[in-house]
């Protein structure tokens, strides 16, 4: 990011936790200013010599203030401000209960720490990018729109900041869940690209600060292959003043997608952890899968 500093406030009454994921943010140049007391944390929030926030990490277990007191009372005053979540509780409940007051992301303990950072760096140009987006398309009554890339030449982030520009003006979303509903598109574009026409296996990844990242290794070995990087993905957007659907195609192999009515009814996130899916099954009002499953239909009704 080659704009002003990331400033991260961070909090964990853990220290454990605290110092590794200072330590990873700090590793990529961010400023993070980290506390175990939520209250003390908040208070630099309304300090007027304090940074301008670009994001709130924090732990939903901990005494006084929690997680979702946290939410809270950031959401109060700082509306466009995003907020990630932490747990150890691994239930469908609490991550609807976070995704419903305005959470943009939320990870289960042990913390995956390449997915947490790779979840911030995306939130941070998000969030930047929403507060600079103008909001004078408000008259739009319908709309198409259909890409075409291949592989090597999709840029996720950029195409999500397309997707989701009329979402505010056109009453799909507020600026309070925008961030986590970006959040779910980058997903299932992800997804489309990695799992479905680069055929990257999750079980890939290793720790973020391994000698050799198996997952990026071969992601690049498959992005300068013309086998792999020749393939399209197509997005097809539709809108009007009462739906937004949106469908992602890849040329990949596809996968069983009737385990994700299993996924869906899951009252454990844990085994899912830093998986793109379940974020996309919560935050969506409806998710999609055709017969193959190479290709994804997302839908979000007008609120």
């Amino acid at each position: 990011m080659n704009r002003r500093a990331v400033h991260i406030l961070l909090i964990d009454d853990d220290s454990a936790v605290l110092d590794m994921v200072q330590s990873a943010l700090a590793h990529y140049g961010m400023e993070v200013h980290a506390y175990p007391d939520a209250a003390q944390a908040l208070e630099l929030i309304h300090n007027p010599s304090a940074p301008e926030f670009d994001l709130v990490i924090s732990d939903i277990n901990m005494e006084g203030l929690d997680g979702f007191d946290v939410i809270h009372k950031v959401k109060a005053t700082h509306p466009h401000l995003p907020v990630v979540l932490m747990t150890g509780q691994a239930s469908v409940d609490y991550a609807i209960r976070a995704m419903r007051m305005g959470a943009s992301n939320l990870f289960m303990k042990p913390i995956a720490i390449r997915d947490l950072v790779q979840s911030v760096f995306h939130l941070v140009d998000l969030h930047r990018d929403f507060r600079m987006a103008d909001d004078g398309l408000r008259g739009l009554m319908n709309e198409r729109r259909h890409f075409l890339f291949r592989s090597d030449e999709l840029d996720v982030h950029s195409l999500v900041r397309h997707l989701t520009d009329r979402l505010v003006p056109m009453g799909f979303a507020s600026p309070n869940n925008l961030d986590v509903i970006a959040m779910a598109i980058h997903e299932a574009l992800a997804n489309a690209l990695e799992h479905g026409n680069l055929e990257l296996d999750s079980s890939l990844k290793g720790d973020l600060f391994a000698e050799e990242d198996a997952y990026l290794k071969l992601r690049t070995e498959r992005m300068a292959d013309p086998a792999y990087a020749g393939r399209l993905i197509e997005v097809r957007l539709a809108m009007d003043t009462e739906r937004f659907e949106l469908e992602i195609s890849d040329e990949g192999k596809g996968f069983d997608a009737s385990r994700m009515s299993a996924l869906a009814g899951d009252s454990d996130l844990a085994p899912h952890c830093g998986r793109g899916l379940p974020l996309i099954l919560l935050v969506m009002d409806e998710v999609h899968f055709n017969k193959k499953g190479n290709q994804i239909r997302l839908a979000l009704r007008r609120q």
